[in-house]
């Protein structure tokens, strides 16, 4: 299979994601907080539904349709494209990663 970094990376970058939600779920949403350096670092619950700085938030799905778009684009690139470097496919694994888990 071409790009096998590709798939490994957005594979990996999924599971990351949907462990590391579920345990701030369970871990952190009842309201608790772990502080990791007090008085500096420590970690909460809170939510975004948009992209970075909850931009897009109201658009009415359209952050779902430019992920929808990259993730396309991405898997075409990764099974249609050129071999990519290991470092090219490590990236736009972690970016479909990304992608994919914004359309939820």
């Amino acid at each position: 299979m071409k790009n096998q970094g590709f798939w490994l990376a957005a594979g990996i970058g999924i599971l990351l994601d949907v462990a590391t939600k579920e345990w701030a779920i369970r871990g952190l949403k009842t309201g608790s907080e772990i502080v990791l350096w007090p008085g500096v670092f420590h970690l909460t619950y809170a939510e975004n539904r948009g992209a970075a700085w909850s931009l897009f938030r109201e658009s009415g799905g359209f952050l779902k349709w430019i992920s929808l778009l990259v993730s396309l684009g991405l898997i075409s690139l990764a099974l249609w494209g050129r071999p990519l470097g290991r470092w090219q496919q490590i990236g736009y694994g972690l970016i479909l990663a990304g992608a994919v888990l914004a359309m939820d």
